[in-house]
């Protein structure tokens, strides 16, 4: 419980520190921002990471952008979307502008290679969020049935992006199906060097009422050996498919007790769909069964299944959280 209640402290702290912010303007949309990098960014860090992402354990990370939402390429873009930029890891820090950062721009009838320099500069704000996202939202909404392009900078190099617009605002959260039961086998973990498991885990494409390509799909551990607080161990973004594949390494130290995780899926405004039960397995035996703690083993069983993993980002994400059950109420 001292842990829980230090946890959600420091939320709050972060909470505070952001509505201090430069943002408070624009607080409502930003602090649906701050929450989607929260859950991404804020839980404890796993040494997996670079392995089960696919990285080299000993290249430094990219100092520039990675991806953008909404996808590049992406049509149907919701009026009030946002654009964020994921960088690499560790890259952005607080003697950068937000604002030499990024750009977007309103094509009208120029063409999108003209217009990433030669549009009309969509007004907006641009902030840091961590130490990976920067954020940029414009003053009021975009047009609809229009073509934008932009611009992400970063000291190693940039991130060219266009979207379309449709007609229609993102009103609700993501809609994600059961997650089925993962499947397992042996393999050598690249960075540790030992052996471990390759965990497999499918299921269908959430739905949503903005572009497919701007979900993207958070994999947390919430009970195993190690863990001791949710670990964000895999992330994926939704492309044009209508199954999702998303996988990560378990070393044989993290293997030799029960692993329970939950997958969260993210849109481009934040809203999350949060409702999912932890699926839980033996790396070993390849056995699943019904989620009973979300604690490490020996750790108390006070919190029920999902109140830590699930209940804790839904403490962080509680308002999106209920306004999306309204709008799926009210359709």
């Amino acid at each position: 419980m001292h842990f829980v209640m230090h946890v959600v402290s420091t939320f709050a702290l972060v909470a505070s520190a952001f509505v201090a912010s430069a943002f408070v303007a624009s607080a409502f949309v930003a602090s649906a921002f701050v929450a989607s990098a929260f859950v991404a960014s804020a839980f404890v860090a796993s040494s997996a990471s670079a392995q089960d992402a696919g990285v080299p354990c000993d290249e430094p990370p990219f100092r520039g952008p990675l991806e953008v939402t909404p996808a590049s390429g992406a049509g149907g873009v919701t009026i009030d979307a946002r654009v964020k930029v994921l960088y690499g890891e560790g890259t952005l820090g607080p003697e950068l502008d937000p604002e030499s950062l990024i750009d977007l721009r309103h094509c009208g009838d120029l063409g999108v290679f003209e217009c990433e320099t030669a549009g009309e500069l969509v007004p907006g704000r641009a902030q840091i969020v961590g130490d990976r996202w920067v954020f940029f939202v414009p003053d009021g909404e975009l047009l609809a049935n229009a073509q934008y392009a932009g611009i992400a900078r970063g000291a190693e190099g940039n991130l060219s992006f266009t979207f379309r617009t449709g007609i229609a605002r993102d009103l609700r959260a993501p809609l994600l199906g059961n997650v089925a039961a993962p499947s397992t086998a042996r393999t050598d973990l690249p960075c540790d060097g030992g052996r471990g498991f390759r965990v497999d885990v499918r299921f269908d494409a959430a739905t949503d009422d903005g572009p497919a390509g701007s979900i993207e799909y958070l994999l947390y551990l919430t009970r195993g050996a190690t863990v001791e607080a949710p670990e964000l161990r895999t992330r994926v973004r939704s492309l044009a498919t209508s199954e999702v594949t998303m996988a990560f390494l378990l070393s044989d130290a993290e293997a030799v007790a029960p692993v329970c995780f939950v997958v969260h899926a993210v849109d481009g405004l934040g809203n999350v769909d949060s409702d999912g039960e932890p699926v839980c397995f033996e790396p070993v035996q390849g056995t699943y069964f019904e989620a009973c703690s979300v604690s490490a083993p020996g750790a108390t069983r006070e919190l029920g299944a999902g109140a830590f993993g699930v209940g804790f980002v839904g403490l962080a994400l509680g308002v999106r959280r209920r306004r999306a059950a309204r709008a799926r109420t009210r359709a």
